[in-house]
């Protein structure tokens, strides 16, 4: 049943469900206690080798130091150190997939800090983080997928698929534009929906009904309402909803639900096991504390339903959202934002995206951006020191996260920190970490 919520005004510059935003960097983590006590950090470094596809044995070593395996590591330790002091993140999951030879994958695995802001138990590489908008990425590919085999045409109306009036009264000046969307331009962003993550009166709708599970089509009904930002096509504005719209599509020509072909398509034969599609895909274990901080931190403890819980969810500057109950935060962003997974999964869903999902010609409009923007159909296409990078960012509230490929070294970088905002953001994590490795070559 769709709901149509009353628009309300944007909370400045911090709201965000599934969509990137701010906030990264570097540290030993000082943790933000009432005390303000610093907290040496906890390390796990874990480093993988496969062939191709497969992955062997996995040796994990903790330490309560930095551990010095190679100079490349403690290189990369020491910006992750510089990351978590200055953003004052309580802990960070990064994974490295680079070649090591003959055709095999090496997996280099670090968790650094703690699970919670105020607790003492380490991350581990082998917990559970929320990626939010590098869903965006899985859900085009596996679109593209269906492009390539004739199900779905990119420049056709999303109207094909879900009907006619599917977002009737979708209209700017008058004009009704429902009918008028088409697959490529919800996949790039050129659609016109706003973004609900932006929207205090979304979260007023989400404080009230937190136990609560959104459907794909309330979120969509949402956007409906609010009309277009501008013409469809001829724009860019980031948003959520049309990779929510994308979801509903899959689910049409396929008969199958969403988390479904997405494990088909791309989590089995990327050989992974943890990666999960929220709300209806749940890890075996919950995900890390997620924390907000800021003007979002601000928003919480007043807007009706978050504000209940403040008292228990504060923790010095922080807000927990992790005891709050999570129905809507994980329903949500769905196909558009609702990837909870361990980081080496996360990244080698993702390098698959780029070497073996698509086929040569569905690659390149993947990664071919729009005249409005440097964005493709679900990745940002950029470069670090001269090579070029197929990238995406993803907060959700308690997380931020960056994920990367760099086809020229076949090196794919996955970052995530439990902490949103954080300034610099986290995607300066990630640079910092491929110039180190740019730089070891």
């Amino acid at each position: 049943m769709r709901t149509s919520p009353r628009a309300l005004p944007r909370l400045l510059g911090g709201l965000l469900i599934t969509s990137a935003l701010v906030a990264c960097s570097s540290a030993t983590p000082t943790q933000e206690t009432d005390s303000s006590t610093s907290v040496a950090a906890p390390t796990t470094i874990e480093t993988t080798t496969s062939a191709a596809e497969d992955t062997t044995t996995t040796t994990e070593v903790a330490t309560t130091t930095t551990l010095a395996v190679v100079d490349i590591e403690e290189r990369i330790n020491a910006v992750i150190d510089e990351f978590l002091a200055a953003t004052m993140t309580p802990g960070v999951t990064v994974s490295i997939l680079q070649p090591s030879g003959n055709g095999d994958v090496e997996a280099i695995n670090i968790a650094r800090g703690l699970r919670e802001a105020r607790g003492s138990e380490a991350v581990s590489t082998s917990d559970y983080f929320r990626w939010g908008s590098i869903t965006k990425t899985m859900t085009s590919v596996v679109m593209l997928q269906l492009v390539e085999e004739g199900l779905v045409d990119l420049d056709a109306s999303v109207s094909t698929y879900l009907g006619s009036g599917w977002a009737a009264g979708y209209e700017l000046d008058g004009v009704d534009y429902g009918d008028a969307i088409t697959i490529r331009q919800i996949l790039q962003h050129t659609d016109g929906f706003a973004e609900f993550a932006f929207d205090l009166g979304f979260y007023a709708l989400a404080s009230v009904r937190l136990d609560t599970p959104f459907e794909p089509e309330e979120i969509i009904a949402w956007a409906v309402e609010r009309g277009p930002q501008y013409e469809p096509g001829t724009d860019y504005e980031y948003n959520t909803v049309g990779h929510i719209v994308a979801g509903l599509v899959i689910e049409e020509v396929t008969g199958n639900p969403a988390h479904v072909e997405l494990r088909n398509r791309l989590f089995d034969p990327a050989e992974v096991t943890e990666v999960y599609l929220a709300p209806q895909e749940s890890p075996p274990n919950e995900t890390v504390s997620g924390y907000v901080r800021g003007e979002l931190k601000t928003a919480l403890d007043f807007v009706p339903g978050f504000a209940v819980f403040t008292t228990e969810a504060t923790v010095g500057a922080f807000y927990n959202i992790s005891v709050i109950p999570q129905e809507v935060l994980r329903s949500a962003g769905w196909t558009g934002g609702g990837i909870e997974a361990q980081a080496e999964d996360l990244a080698r869903v993702f390098r698959s995206e780029f070497t073996s999902a698509l086929s040569d010609e569905m690659l390149n409009e993947f990664v071919t951006p729009s005249e409005f923007s440097n964005y493709g159909l679900g990745i940002t296409v950029g470069e670090v020191n001269g090579i070029e990078t197929y990238s995406h960012g993803g907060g959700v509230p308690g997380f931020r996260s960056h994920a990367a490929y760099l086809p020229e070294l076949d090196l794919t970088i996955a970052v995530s920190a439990n902490l949103i905002p954080i300034a610099p953001d986290i995607e300066t994590l990630a640079i910092d970490i491929a110039e180190v490795i740019i730089d070891n070559l």
